[in-house]
């Protein structure tokens, strides 16, 4: 398949997707707001107390902007893997590219991620959020959200035809994952030793500080901290790319 043919393919379904996913709710592209704001509210009100947390500066954006990233990485591999047992037909009977059905989920909940970057950038005008030139990095960043969120569902995609309760681990690692990610507090809040380490080792850490500086804080982000939250989403990427391949051939025999 031509490239012109893969993309598309690919605009095709991602779109019909989206419009389905809209028009089976009442409220449609509102629930893309509610449900990050709800969140933001309640983890807002529960650590708003600490002191620590109190004095990050508009802390509600600070939480907002870290839960639709993570958000968009846990949707985006949940979600897929479940699309693509659900797509056992399509893998058996047609052509198409079976990384077309993961590229596909990416691409609508990448959409999905834009309608919640609207949102911040409303509520940061509003709050006096500190806009800035780093504003126009952003896209950079959005890029390797994209490339981790698409190397982790690859891979997640490749082995759950192969292990079916793969799903409900990943499920409790997601869970896990919420709290070594800094949605709603800093690196100074974990401390030193192996639990900050960990933290650190988290390719969701470097690119949600990297969010924050270019969306809300107007800071400088530095070369070095571009390439460093580079190397965790190629990793995951060029892994998933890679066990994807490799067995592709052998998912129809297994689906």
């Amino acid at each position: 398949m031509s490239w012109r043919h893969f993309t598309y393919l690919l605009y095709q379904t991602t779109r019909a997707s989206f419009l389905a996913q809209e028009k089976n709710s009442s409220l449609g592209l509102i629930w893309h707001l509610l449900n990050p704001i709800f969140m933001t509210a309640v983890l807002f009100l529960v650590f708003r107390n600490i002191d620590r947390l109190r004095q990050i500066e508009h802390y509600q954006l600070f939480i907002l902007i870290g839960l639709i990233h993570y958000n968009f990485f846990i949707n985006s591999t949940t979600r897929s893997a479940q699309y693509f047992l659900n797509s056992r037909s399509l893998i058996l009977n047609t052509t198409v590219p079976l990384e077309l059905l993961v590229l596909r989920q990416i691409c609508v909940e990448g959409l999905a991620l834009i309608i919640e970057l609207v949102l911040v950038l409303i509520i940061g005008t509003f709050v006096g959020a500190h806009f800035t030139t780093s504003l126009l990095l952003y896209p950079l960043i959005f890029a390797y959200v994209f490339a981790l969120g698409l190397g982790a569902s690859l891979l997640l995609c490749g082995l759950v035809v192969f292990v079916s309760d793969l799903n409900y681990v990943w499920g409790l690692i997601c869970r896990v994952l919420f709290f070594l990610t800094p949605v709603f507090f800093t690196l100074d809040i974990v401390g030193k030793g192996f639990a900050r380490l960990i933290v650190e080792l988290n390719p969701l850490t470097g690119l949600i500080m990297m969010a924050r500086q270019s969306l809300l804080y107007g800071g400088t982000i530095t070369l070095e901290a571009a390439a460093l939250a580079m190397v965790g989403p190629l990793l995951v990427l060029a892994l998933g790319v890679t066990v994807f391949r490799s067995i592709r051939s052998k998912i129809p025999d297994y689906i």
